[in-house]
């Protein structure tokens, strides 16, 4: 019984080792023109001490030219129970300047909307991510 119930044990923490590794891993794009690239990963960070991490989604917008740039857009945050950003408000307006060449990647240290909320794990409420789109690109 002991030994059951060890592999089992060992079995989950095999499972959320390398699920926490694959989740934080994948880039994800989500715009691509000739002057700008925007994508995100996954990612788990430390919120609440002796709690289970939360999920982020942290933005990666690189600048593809040789000239400063200065973009603005709308986050929207898709989950099966309902839309964060949706409605293209201030609260989901995101605006960046950019250098030449510049590749701007978010993380949690992060302290802007370009670390994206996806999942609070401890909460059996949260609700479930779907995706994640940028509308209402401008850049200047």
């Amino acid at each position: 019984m002991k030994k059951d119930l060890f592999k089992w044990s060992k079995s989950i923490a095999v499972c959320v080792l390398f699920g926490s590794a694959a989740f934080s891993q994948e880039e994800h794009q989500l715009i691509t023109t000739p002057q700008l690239k925007i994508s995100y990963v996954g990612g788990l960070c430390d919120v609440e001490p002796g709690k289970q991490a939360y999920q982020f989604a942290f933005l990666k917008i690189e600048n593809l030219t040789n000239t400063a740039l200065h973009v603005g857009f709308n986050i929207v945050t898709q989950f099966a129970e309902g839309c964060s950003g949706c409605n293209a408000n201030d609260e989901s307006l995101y605006y960046l300047s950019l250098t030449p060449n510049q590749v701007f990647t978010a993380g949690c240290g992060t302290d802007d909307k370009s670390k994206i909320y996806l999942r609070n794990p401890n909460f059996s409420g949260a609700w479930n991510f779907q995706e994640l789109r940028i509308e209402n690109l401008v850049v200047e």
